[in-house]
């Protein structure tokens, strides 16, 4: 059971990446405290198997498959796309930890998408240039540009959650190791030497 919850909230915590604010900065600890769950349950499950790594490693490869997938999952679910959307401003974003970024302000008919992030630095836009955006119906994920909705992408959060479901019925599935009797030791005549 434990297992299936760090699997699962690491399957959740990939979307939440795509969320605006400080959302994404909970990713972080989630996943980590799901690696250590996902051990510490596969410890109980299998104390002697030799693939103790593997609960941590699927919950890493879930999250990281819905890290990348999720945002334009959503979008294709819940987003509408408008064309023709107004850039209003440049924001640059600097940090000592960091390199210089750049958003931009985007005006779509009466909503304002504060800090749009294009897909690359090059194609930073200036004021009073159009772009197109999908914007989500639900007010839950940042905009993307349509460019960024792929079909690949899409894909990977089914598989992801394929690989958990695969990954703890393989684990319940597998026998147990239950410790044997101790050999008896074996009384070799004086006349063996």
């Amino acid at each position: 059971m434990l297992l299936a919850l760090s699997l699962l909230a690491g399957f959740v915590s990939g979307f939440l990446t795509a969320m605006p604010g400080l959302a994404p900065l909970i990713v972080v600890p989630i996943g980590i405290v799901c690696v250590f769950l996902a051990g510490f349950a596969m410890l109980k499950l299998r104390p002697k198997s030799t693939g103790l790594l593997a609960a941590p490693l699927a919950v890493l490869v879930v999250t990281g498959l819905t890290v990348v997938g999720g945002h334009s999952l959503w979008l294709t679910a819940f987003g509408d796309q408008i064309s023709g959307c107004e850039v209003i401003s440049v924001n640059r974003h600097t940090s000592s930890r960091s390199p210089t970024s750049f958003s931009n302000d985007v005006n779509c008919g009466s909503q304002k998408v504060p800090s749009h992030f294009p897909p690359s630095q090059d194609e930073l836009r200036k004021p009073g240039d159009r772009v197109d955006l999908v914007i989500d119906r639900t007010g839950v994920v940042r905009v993307l540009e349509p460019s960024e909705l792929t079909w690949w992408r899409n894909v990977l959060v089914p598989v992801g959650a394929a690989v958990g479901v695969a990954f703890v019925l393989v684990v319940l599935k597998r026998r147990r190791w239950k410790p044997g009797k101790p050999a008896a030791p074996r009384n070799l005549d004086k006349d063996f030497l």
